[in-house]
């Protein structure tokens, strides 16, 4: 996987499901039924994320040998759901960043105003933010910059000027792991009754820019995405604004 390019986080995710199917199966050596009953267990992105880290399992087990087959080839991939952008209501963003404290804050306040993703937030660092620009480390260890919200270089005079804003209290001189900083969010939301995790900060991130009247290149760049395919998936539409674009239209114009 590390040949690959695959990152870091994906990596232990993948070797967490291998080591939980092993603890519960016993034994690798499975029927596509079962396998399939598993998967059935998850839904959407989950469900497609998982039949990904079990087609590399088996595919390894039996490169190295360790098996003669592999039971995921007759199992269809599961359809990739239609993607519905789900940003935060401005009532949500209110009542997130007044109930956060401390690190929590700190963690909206970067995917609100920085759209950064959740391994992005967990390994940020002093040295990676000035007044002008915050430099991210992205999926598959690209560099980027995005321009410093004011509110982020305010936020930053709260934190270290050099090294992890949020160092691991468990791995000296690590970062925390970004399931820290997703379990923490969605601990905060599950307590203000918002439904979801922390990626709906990113969707609210660049539904807000778009409304803000962003072109969409723009909106893109700022997202860090390669395609405009992908950044439209974030991006909601009211049925105000489609009304709104209709009336807008002057014929003969």
């Amino acid at each position: 996987m590390r040949g690959r390019g695959l990152s870091a986080a994906t990596i232990r995710f993948r070797l967490r499901v291998a080591r939980n199917r092993l603890a519960a199966w016993g034994t690798f050596d499975q029927s596509p039924q079962t396998l399939a009953a598993y998967l059935d267990e998850h839904t959407g992105w989950t469900k497609c994320t998982y039949a990904a880290s079990l087609r590399d399992i088996y595919r390894w087990l039996v490169e190295t040998g360790r098996m003669d087959h592999d039971p995921t080839a007759k199992i269809r991939r599961p359809r990739q759901p239609r993607d519905r952008p789900r940003p935060l209501t401005p009532d949500e963003s209110s009542r997130a960043l007044e109930a956060a404290t401390d690190d929590v804050r700190a963690y909206l306040m970067l995917g609100l105003l920085a759209g950064l993703r959740v391994h992005e937030i967990a390994k940020i660092r002093g040295e990676d933010i000035d007044e002008q620009h915050l430099r991210v480390v992205g999926k598959g260890g690209l560099l980027a910059t995005v321009p410093t919200h004011p509110l982020l270089w305010e936020l930053a005079q709260q934190y270290p000027r050099r090294g992890w804003w949020f160092p691991s209290y468990y791995r000296p001189g690590e970062p925390i792991r970004p399931h820290a900083v997703y379990r923490r969010t969605h601990d905060l939301f599950q307590r203000l009754g918002i439904s979801g995790g922390t990626h709906r900060m990113r969707h609210t991130y660049g539904t807000q820019l778009a409304r803000s009247g962003t072109q969409l290149r723009v909106v893109q760049e700022l997202m860090r995405h390669q395609s405009l395919a992908t950044t439209a998936r974030y991006l909601e539409v009211s049925e105000e604004e489609r009304s709104a674009a209709i009336l807008g239209l002057m014929p003969g114009a």
